[in-house]
């Protein structure tokens, strides 16, 4: 009869800490167990249709205040998957988080003091977009209650824009989208004091788990997980050259073989690390450098995006975002392998081509050029210098006494970064984050009688890159009139 009453007591206590994930109500003293039927004896037990809807109250996502229907703070737990809660997604956490204010025309030096901030969005300004306020207290009452953290002990606040003055972050969201997570079971280990709790499974089979652990009288959030990550990563575990059939590679050197990569990933698959996803918004996580590979049988024809597997990285060192097509589980991992990385990082990484003896005949002329190309391309505070990557004989044969040497620079900015935002149509940055193809025409350097005589630029149409750059012209004045040189406009 008192382990019957002690159950009971127990899953009540449960439903209402789930309810409040606040302090439990102390147990009578008289529904302690005897030694033959201790907690620790017990087997993990199922939630019952009560609790379930018990969490489900305490999770709810949104809620209505005066016909108004706003998000809760714990419904920021549930817009990033991690292993530890210390690790969540920051900014995901932030985004729909219910705010203490939005800047109106009365918060002139706040939203002054926050549009000075290094990378403040452009064109954002009160009464734009709403600009809500969100206070570190608020931050920490809802972190402290749902998870007993506060702000302190996240791992990475960056990236949400912040006012030490005010002691507050802001966001610019206008729509309406928090996190959810909606219990459909669970089972209790009261003896350890854990639950694990899961949604209905999605269309692909996986579903979210959320973990709580009992801390004193209290029960917090551990970890919030698609289990479509874990079966990403026992795919990768297992892959082998036989399961990659295509390897989508965008450098001009070889690729890796389906062995090599293969291996990569392998190893790679033993490095999972919770880390938000890669993003493309200017920050110092944005996606660089990618590799595709397909995952279906070899020598096919065309390949669909459904088996393929892509990877991605950014400029933090060591770090690859890993995620599949619609064949593939639904996940998405991080991996922190400095072999993988690199693999993608020097991906569009090519020699320099330079006959260093016709370069230095040509060497004024071309230097002039590159020179005239950095002040168009610098005026707007962007590259600071050029290096040359490529000088090389082009044309087949001679013809009207001419030469041309096909010529290539890559330009650089200070720092190394800031190339990272100026890209545009075909542009691409090697390791060195040295941006190339800034000219999206095939240029020649071009001698006539054996003298630099200018530069030649041509649309990238018509016959096979380089094959016959001087083709075209008839007569040397023909060809002169066509060149560029110092003192002319681009």
């Amino acid at each position: 009869m008192k382990k019957r009453m002690f159950s009971l007591l127990a899953a009540l206590a449960l439903a209402l800490l789930l309810t409040a994930c606040g302090p439990e109500a102390p147990a009578p003293v008289d529904t302690t167990p005897p030694p033959e039927t201790s907690p620790a004896s017990e087997p993990a037990r199922a939630l019952t249709q009560e609790e379930v809807a018990a969490v489900n109250e305490a999770f709810a996502s949104w809620t209505e205040e005066n016909g108004v229907t706003i998000a809760t703070p714990v419904s920021g737990f549930f817009t990033s998957y991690y292993d530890d809660v210390t690790r969540l997604d920051f900014a995901a956490f932030l985004q729909y988080f219910p705010d203490d204010g939005t800047l109106s025309a009365g918060d002139e030096a706040e939203a002054a003091a926050l549009a000075a901030l290094p990378g403040y969005p452009w064109g954002i300004s009160p009464g734009s977009v709403p600009i809500h306020r969100i206070t570190r207290a608020s931050v920490d009452a809802a972190l402290e209650r749902y998870a007993g953290i506060t702000s302190a002990n996240l791992a990475d606040t960056s990236g949400v824009p912040y006012l030490e003055d005010y002691d507050a972050w802001y966001t610019f969201t206008s729509d309406f989208g928090p996190g959810m997570f909606v219990c459909a079971g669970g089972q209790v280990d009261e003896a350890a004091g854990t639950a694990l709790l899961w949604s209905e499974p999605w269309a692909n089979g996986h579903r979210a788990e959320l973990t709580l652990q009992k801390d004193g009288e209290n029960w917090h959030i551990r970890a919030h997980r698609n289990t479509a990550d874990q079966a990403l990563l026992e795919r990768l575990t297992n892959l082998t050259a036989e399961d990659i059939g295509y390897v989508s590679w965008y450098g001009s050197n070889e690729p890796p073989s389906a062995e090599e990569l293969a291996e990569l990933l392998r190893q790679a698959a033993e490095h999972p690390i919770d880390h938000d996803s890669l993003t493309l918004n200017g920050s110092a996580t944005d996606v660089v450098w990618t590799l595709d590979c397909y995952l279906a049988p070899k020598d096919q024809e065309t390949y669909s995006g459904d088996d393929a597997l892509y990877l991605q990285a950014g400029l933090e060192e060591n770090v690859v975002e890993v995620f599949g097509g619609a064949n593939l589980p639904g996940g998405r991992l991080h991996l922190e392998r400095e072999a993988l990385y690199q693999l993608l990082r020097t991906s569009l990484d090519t020699p320099d081509d330079i006959d260093q003896e016709a370069y230095a005949a040509c060497k004024a002329l071309t230097d002039a050029y590159y020179d005239a190309r950095l002040a168009q391309v610098s005026a707007d505070g962007g590259f600071v210098g050029w290096e040359l990557t490529g000088f090389r004989e082009a044309d087949e044969e001679a013809a009207l006494d001419a030469r041309a040497y096909a010529i290539s620079a890559a330009f650089y900015t200070d720092p190394p970064e800031g190339a990272l935002r100026l890209l545009a149509g075909g542009m691409y940055v090697d390791s060195s984050l040295r941006a190339h193809g800034l000219d999206w025409q095939r240029v020649y350097l071009v001698t006539i009688g054996g003298e630099s005589a200018g530069v030649l630029r041509q649309d990238w149409e018509g016959t096979e890159a380089d094959s016959d750059p001087l083709g075209g012209f008839s007569s040397t004045e023909a060809l002169r009139a066509a060149l560029w040189t110092p003192g002319m406009e681009l």
